[in-house]
């Protein structure tokens, strides 16, 4: 009777020794399946290198893209979930399971839905994409000062045709730094055609550098580049670098590019000393399964050491976000 009782209490410790440790992702998406371009999209992984090279004279391309992204032929395929309630209740899974607090960003109304389902596990955050939200810096303020949302982000503004320093998008960040509002900001990629379906959209609005000037107006601002502004990372280096205040994200890299490329992307930011402001993302948006497979790249890695992955999976955006032990931010 002793000795089973001994064997039960250490597998009770052996249990609690190996629950998850503790990962905050950055950039989750509460999303309806509707808002993605073609709805019900089937995810490819590694989606550079088997997205289908177009000949404008015998194929169109935007049905061409649309048709791939539906059924696309490559081997790893990552499935939506089934329905708007399957992608909410399917990610808070896997947030519980993993052990994971997540950035979730969206329209007010969905993200307020999300966070009511899991309010321990969910930071909420607003969505904004200048040229096509209507909130002013005034009333974003007023939202944020009563809890409605904790980070400003994804701003989305060069799916517009605005760049990082337009004019237009500065009173928002001079709200952001007067509030001490962290802001997530796409720069860089940007799927094949989007140029064609997303009217304004231009990767030439992607460069990092174009932050710099709007760094030296807002010191205090608090700011993180999603995607790292891939592909045009030694520019996000060069900025990080000379702004010691600028943290980034992997984004959507880990789906986007190789194994080998985004080991080698990984690689280059912790060689070039950004490995304390580098923050883990996965951009998941309709496929709660995107998650797993992200840790799981991390956690596989050859080219990081344990720390530098716990640094990159859960200390860097503790910092950034000032997120205590409780997982709340201060």
């Amino acid at each position: 009777m002793f000795a089973s009782v001994l064997l039960l209490a250490g597998c009770a410790i052996t249990s609690r020794s190996f629950a998850p440790e503790p990962i905050i992702d950055v950039h989750l998406h509460a999303m309806l399946l509707e808002e993605s371009d073609p709805p019900n999209e089937h995810f490819c992984m590694e989606y550079l290198s088997h997205a289908p090279a177009i000949d404008p004279g015998r194929q169109d391309l935007l049905p061409t893209l649309a048709e791939w992204r539906r059924d696309p032929d490559c081997p790893v395929v990552v499935k939506p979930a089934e329905s708007d309630e399957a992608n909410m209740s399917e990610t808070i899974k896997v947030l519980r399971e993993k052990n994971i607090i997540g950035i979730v960003s969206g329209s007010r109304e969905l993200v307020a839905k999300w966070y009511a389902a899991e309010p321990d596990r969910i930071i909420p955050s607003r969505r904004f994409f200048l040229g096509r939200d209507k909130d002013s810096p005034e009333q974003l303020a007023e939202a944020f000062k009563a809890g409605e949302f904790k980070v400003l982000g994804e701003v989305g503004n060069q799916y517009f045709g605005y760049a990082p320093n337009a004019p237009e998008f500065e009173p928002y960040w001079a709200m952001a730094a007067a509030n001490d509002l962290p802001v997530g900001i796409h720069i860089g990629y940007m799927p094949p055609g989007a140029g064609y379906w997303q009217i304004g959209s231009r990767i030439s609005l992607s460069d990092p550098l174009l932050l710099e000037d709007v760094l030296i107006r807002h010191p205090r601002l608090r700011v993180y580049i999603m995607h790292s502004g891939y592909p045009q990372i030694e520019r996000t280096i060069a900025l990080m670098q000379a702004y010691p205040q600028v943290y980034s994200d992997t984004g959507m890299l880990h789906a986007i590019l190789t194994k080998r490329g985004y080991e080698d992307f990984l690689a280059r930011m912790f060689d070039a000393g950004l490995g304390k402001r580098l923050m883990f993302g996965t951009d998941q948006i309709i496929w709660p399964d995107m998650i797993g497979i992200a840790i799981e790249m991390i956690e596989s890695s050859d080219v990081l050491s344990a720390t530098q992955k716990r640094d990159l999976l859960y200390n860097n955006a503790a910092n950034f976000f000032r997120i205590d032990e409780n997982g709340a931010i201060n």
